[in-house]
């Protein structure tokens, strides 16, 4: 039996997150393969244009430091090329169990995908949508009583049914992360 010699692991799901969102990013602000390929020279990165419709075929990886200067160039932050698209929640190496929106905030820095520091972000994110509830019950309520201001009250209807929304999911959120988290949020 031959032993074969295999060299890393293959490119998984971040990498094409990562191709995809180098060639949106770049096509946004209007920059060519040749001046990004002499940009990254000049910043000491050197990586030509082919080199760089490669990466952005997923046909070659991306290590930190390219990476690093690649966001810089593009005018964007390392966080937001690692980031899936807004539907994602597949990531190299990480449980498919958490909420696209999860994936967003652990890939951006603000969440450890951990149950305390999910909990923590749920509380959170639930405590703003109650606030601004709150805050568009009373816009509406000052409507109600003839106090008309220049945002039309169908605005404020729109904005009050998103932020019901977001109560709904961030409450439902941490019942499924601990369902005794719940009696003691209020």
């Amino acid at each position: 039996m031959e032993n074969e010699r295999v060299r890393g692991n293959p490119a998984g799901i971040t990498n094409m997150h990562v191709a995809t969102n180098i060639r949106a990013a770049r096509q946004s602000i209007g920059m060519d393969l040749r001046t990004m390929s002499v940009k990254l020279t000049e910043v000491g990165r050197k990586i030509s244009p082919s080199g760089i419709s490669k990466i952005e075929n997923g046909d070659r990886r991306v290590d930190v430091d390219d990476l690093t200067a690649i966001a810089y160039l593009l005018r964007t932050t390392p966080a937001a090329l690692l980031t899936p698209p807004s539907d994602g929640v597949e990531v190299t190496g990480v449980s498919s169990r958490f909420l696209p929106e999860e994936i967003q905030a652990w890939v951006a820095g603000r969440v450890k995908l951990t149950p305390d520091d999910l909990l923590r972000y749920w509380k959170e994110e639930r405590f703003n949508a109650s606030s601004y509830v709150k805050r568009f019950e009373d816009a509406l309520a000052q409507y109600d009583q003839g106090q008309l201001g220049l945002t039309p009250r169908e605005v404020y209807e729109e904005r009050l049914a998103t932020q019901r929304a977001r109560l709904e999911l961030a409450t439902g959120r941490l019942v499924q992360l601990d369902p005794l988290a719940i009696p003691n949020l209020d």
